[in-house]
Parts: structure tokens; sequence; C-alpha cells
């Protein structure tokens, strides 16, 4: 019996080192993961796309309770008439900077050297060309919106849209050029959190009017505008006008413009029909409706926004230098892309408790452009790959030619159907879209695999 006591008084002896070796191993196997997670954290491109992220989750936040209130305020027919016009200044905007943001990532990404003069070249085009549009989009707007009498508010949304965005855009990517993701990020917020203040500020008037948020509206473009040209300047340098620079700049950055502006066709034109060719108050439920489908994509562009710079980079090596980044970018986008499409068809009834019981018919809206975050991004992800491998002229032909298809189907669907016209329409051609774009990075790595070969071989 003393030996059987003996016995159990070693195996739990045993039984304690063998437990006590396991918690050690276990905190061994933390340790080392905590190491590789810190690692993997230090990495450039993990940490702008953490910092994109963040961005964009502050600015869902800020986002959600701007575009509440002033859904509310205005109301579904005044909500209607500020997104018509900000569709038509969206569809214009890209030729207000001529791609001159692009063309400065582009040049700085492979010499630092040059920023100060792009820099400053961005600044002139995008003065001398935003302003010109503005003028001329106003002069043409009573024949675009015949339904929009007010045409103060619609120049300044106009000058918000154009002159006001264009400086904060090319300032941000001014950041992005010398991979200053975290105060580009910045800059996002800082954007978003004055809009949030104007609609405050519209809440404490007694009759809140399309008008009065016309000037907040302006006036809050406008603030961002200046405080990102300020923080660029002191952080990155000076701009320096280098005028025989611009015309190449132009001719280069015209085809990042078409490309950009086909795009927006894509994902304005729509609205700006509706506010033309049907009633501002169809127009403000598919805005309300579309404005949620863009919030739930943000963190997908957050991930695309940190790896433009990348794409780039890549592209030195060619298409197949991109295409292996899109291949490790392409999970995260299918998978997020479909809780996405799943989230919106199950929590669409809920869009009534948000925007108030005017929006009833945006509930359907919402289920219709479900599929939208997942088309969208790969969309993009592919053009990204053509645009980092240098076959921009590609990705703007094909966006240009989908874009048209859009203009015809909204034309031929919005007076029979209304708003579902634009949701069928919209479906439609960003589908078409993807398969064209699959089809061109297909077809260009096939082409620069055989010439590899050939090369081999003499």
């Amino acid at each position: 019996m003393l030996f059987n006591s003996f016995i159990k008084v070693i195996n739990c002896k045993y039984n304690q080192v063998k437990i006590n070796l396991y918690i050690l191993q276990a905190l061994i196997d933390l340790k080392n993961l905590g190491q590789k997670i810190k690692k993997i954290s230090q990495k450039p491109f993990v940490k702008n796309s953490l910092w994109e992220l963040l961005a964009k989750i502050i600015n869902i936040g800020c986002q959600a309770a701007y575009f509440t209130v002033i859904v509310r305020v205005l109301g579904a027919e005044n909500y209607g008439a500020f997104v018509g016009i900000t569709a038509l200044a969206a569809l214009i905007f890209p030729f207000a900077n001529l791609g001159s943001g692009d063309i400065l990532i582009q040049q700085v990404a492979r010499d630092k050297k040059v920023f100060a003069s792009y820099w400053g070249n961005a600044l002139i085009i995008i003065l001398v060309t935003s302003l010109l549009l503005t003028l001329i989009t106003y002069f043409f707007s009573p024949l675009i919106f015949p339904n929009i009498t007010n045409l103060p508010a619609i120049l300044s949304i106009l000058l918000a849209d154009l002159t006001g965005l264009a400086m904060f855009i090319v300032s941000a990517k001014a950041f992005m050029s010398q991979n200053f993701l975290r105060n580009s990020s910045l800059l996002q917020i800082i954007s978003t959190v004055t809009k949030l203040l104007a609609a405050i500020l519209l809440t404490t008037f007694e009759q809140p009017s399309l008008l009065k948020w016309s000037y907040l509206y302006l006036l809050s473009t406008l603030i961002t505008a200046v405080i990102s040209f300020i923080w660029v300047s002191k952080t990155l340098g000076f701009p320096k006008a280098a005028p025989q620079t611009i015309p190449t700049m132009v001719n280069e950055g015209i085809y990042f413009a078409i490309g950009e502006s086909a795009y927006n066709v894509n994902s304005d034109i729509d609205k700006t029909m509706l506010a033309s060719m049907a009633t501002l108050e169809a127009t403000g439920i598919y805005g309300a409706a579309y404005r949620l489908i863009q919030v739930s994509s943000i963190p997908i562009y957050a991930v695309l926004s940190a790896s433009y710079l990348k794409f780039f980079q890549e592209g030195t090596k060619g298409i197949e230098g991109c295409l292996n980044l899109t291949k490790r970018l392409l999970p995260f986008i299918a998978i997020y892309g479909v809780c996405s499409l799943v989230g919106l068809i199950f929590f669409a009834p809920w869009v009534t408790y948000i925007l108030g019981d005017e929006y009833q018919n945006a509930i359907a809206t919402v289920r219709w452009l479900a599929p939208m975050p997942i088309i969208g991004s790969i969309q993009l992800l592919l053009a990204d790959t053509l645009t980092g491998a240098g076959f921009q002229k590609t990705r703007s032909a094909i966006q240009v030619t989908t874009a048209l298809g859009n203009v015809g189907l909204n034309f031929w669907l919005i007076p029979l159907y209304s708003w579902k016209g634009a949701v069928w329409a919209t479906l439609s051609s960003d589908s078409f879209r993807v398969i064209c774009l699959a089809v061109a990075v297909a077809w260009f790595y096939i082409q620069q695999k055989i010439a590899r070969k050939i090369n081999t071989k003499n």
C-alpha cells in the first residue's frame, strides 16, 4: 500500500511537470505569435492598409451621421436635387484636375526629387480647369436640371465638388506619392468631420433649405482644401511651378481623367439622369440607397487605396507583377464582398429606421444594389492591374465603352421604370465592365509571356 502511494505521488509530480511544460510551451508560442504579428504589422503595406481602414471606419461613423442628418432635414425632394447636382459634378470632376494627382504619384514613386514641380503644376492645372468647368457647367445647368430652379445652390455645390474637392484629392495623393498614408487618411477624416459639422449647423436653422445647405457644404469643402494645401506644403515642401512640363502632364493625365470620368459615369450618370428625366423624390430615394451601398464598400476601398502605389511599383515587372499583387488581394475582396451582399439583403428593412418612413422604397433599392460592392471592388482591382502595368489607355477605352452603354441603358430604362431602370442599367454595365477588364488583363499577360519566351530563345 505504501508502494502504491509512492507511485501516485510520483505520477502527480510527473503530471504537474508535464502541465508546466505545456504552459511554458504555450507561453513561448504566444510570444512567437506576438512577434510575428508585430513583424507583419510593421510592413509598409500592412501599416498603410491599417491606417486607411482606421480612417474609413471613422469616416463610416461620421458619414452615417452626416448622411442621416441631411436626408432627414432636407427631405427626399431637396436631397434628390442635391444628389443630382453632386452626381453631375462627379461626372465632370476628373477633368477638373486632368489626372494631375495620378501623374504626381506615378512620377514621385519613381523619383522623389521631382515632387515640388509636379505638386506646383498640379495646383495650377486644378485652379484653371476646375474654375473654367464650374462656369461652363453652371451656364448649362438650367438645361440639364429643369426641375431645379435654385441657381445659387447649383453654383455653390459645383464650386465645392470641382475646385474644393480637387484641391483635397490632389493633396491626399501628394501624401500617397511619398507613402505618407497616415496623413492621407487623416485628411479623409478632416473632410468628413467638416461636412458633419456643416450638417449639424444646418439643423440649427428654423427653415433648412437646399440653398442654406449648399453654402455650408461649400464652406466645409473650402476649409478642408485650405488645410490640405498648408499641411502638404509644410510637410513635403512648397510647390514650384515648372510650366514647361505642364503640357506633358496634361497629355499623360488626360487618359487618367477619361478613365476616371468613365468610371464616374457608370457610378453617377443614373442619379443625374433620374433628376433630369424622373422625379427628384425618386432621385432622393435611389441616391440614399446607393449611398448605403457605398458605405458598405468602404473597407474594400481602404485596401485598394493603400495598394494603389504598390501597383505602380509592381508594374515595373510588367503585368505579371501587378497580377501577383491582385491574386494576394482577391481572397479578402471576394470574402468581404459576399458577406456584404448577405448583410445588405438581410438588413435592408432597417433602412426606414435610419432614413425615415419617406424612404420606404429604398428597402427594395438596397436589395437590388446589394451585389455592387463585390462587382465594384473586383472591377477596381482589375483596372488598377492595367494601370500599374502601363495600360491606362486600355483601361480608359473599356471604361468609356461601358459608360456609353450605361448611358444608353439609362435613356431607355429610366423613363419606363424610374429608379428600377437605373438599378438594372448599373448592374448590367458594371458586370460587363468586369468581364472586359478581365479579358484585357488575361490578353496582356499572355502576350508578355509569349514575348518573354521569344526573347529567352533569342
